[in-house]
């Protein structure tokens, strides 16, 4: 029988006095080929599920007898996968996996002290879409909105802005994926629908295709609370990225990161990150959001560790010096 990493581990072995890393580690010899490997992205369409597919046919290329799964997810949900250390890797905001990793905010008395950081990928926007006559956060007061559902970051988000706004009491929130978005803002089940992610957005572009609607402004300042509480960025959605959109629109926004655990085998970290970075243009096939990965962008808003095998292979690309 071939012992693998993972029935290395399954079978207790590692009880057994092997030498572990700092971290409790396997040292990189006991890291054979994966078996399997499963991708976690966000909303089927968008740019972290097509982001993940692109990394999964890559490592099919890196490993021809791996099978992957990559599966749609959240920001917040995609974090405890990886606490669970249920996935090799996913897709998550900046600013949660900083709150992650240090155990605050959201994860305060939950820190995930296993997060490692891969890569930055692209700025992610807060996007909101509402019908003719609202321009701001504070004109959805009596209005339902759809935000998204638990778990994602975009729920937790529209939160975050209706409290700040006065508004939280006073809006109906109505739980979807973004796929049920259009149809239910076409219809009138909802007034405005909120999502997080690259712009221009699949979902928005679909309301905006089949019904009349604006995008929505942060106000300056609900945007700078949000940006002192909850480490967002200040960001503009430059005019002409959607349909109608004659104006800039000041928002807020993250940065898109794709992370792992520690205990995912150096070896396995750093010929992914290798491919991907070598094959960016891949990525970019996938979603024109990825265009945006640069060595500027690479390690933009890391604030966690780095997993030794994404450091390796950022040192080697000369994009890592100290």
């Amino acid at each position: 029988m071939i012992v693998t990493r993972r029935t290395f581990i399954g079978t207790g072995l590692a009880a057994g006095g092997l030498l572990l890393l700092p971290g409790g580690r396997l040292p990189a010899f006991a890291a054979s080929d994966p078996e399997f490997l499963t991708l976690l992205g966000g909303g089927q369409g968008g740019a972290w599920y097509l982001g993940a597919a692109a990394m999964g046919e890559l490592a099919k290329e890196i490993w021809p007898g791996v099978s992957t799964t990559v599966t749609s997810g959240g920001g917040m949900s995609n974090l405890r996968n990886l606490a669970q250390k249920k996935v090799e890797f996913a897709y998550a905001f900046a600013m949660d996996a900083t709150a992650a990793y240090r155990g605050t905010l959201d994860f305060e008395g939950r820190r995930i002290d296993c997060l490692r950081a891969i890569m930055s990928t692209n700025p992610a926007y807060v996007t909101t879409v509402a019908k003719p006559g609202i321009d701001t956060y504070r004109d959805l007061a009596g209005k339902s909105v759809a935000p998204g559902r638990a778990g994602f970051t975009g729920l937790k988000t529209f939160r975050y802005i209706a409290q700040e706004a006065g508004i939280a009491d006073a809006v109906k929130e109505v739980n979807s994926d973004y796929p049920e978005m259009p149809s239910m803002f076409k219809d009138g089940v909802v007034q405005a629908a909120t999502v997080i992610g690259s712009i221009p957005h699949p979902t928005i572009d679909e309301i905006l295709s089949t019904a009349e609607g604006q995008l929505v402004s942060i106000d300056d300042d609900i945007a700078a609370a949000l940006s002192e509480k909850y480490n967002y960025e200040r960001v503009v959605i430059p005019a002409g990225t959607f349909r109608g959109q004659d104006r800039d629109v000041p928002t807020i926004g993250s940065v898109t990161q794709v992370l792992t655990h520690a205990e995912v085998p150096d070896d396995w970290v750093y010929k992914l990150t290798k491919a991907s970075w070598e094959n960016r243009q891949r990525l970019v096939q996938a979603h024109k959001a990825y265009a945006e990965l640069d060595e500027k962008m690479v390690l933009m808003g890391v604030r966690i560790p780095l997993h030794p095998g994404a450091e390796r292979f950022w040192r080697e690309a000369g994009i890592l010096s100290s």
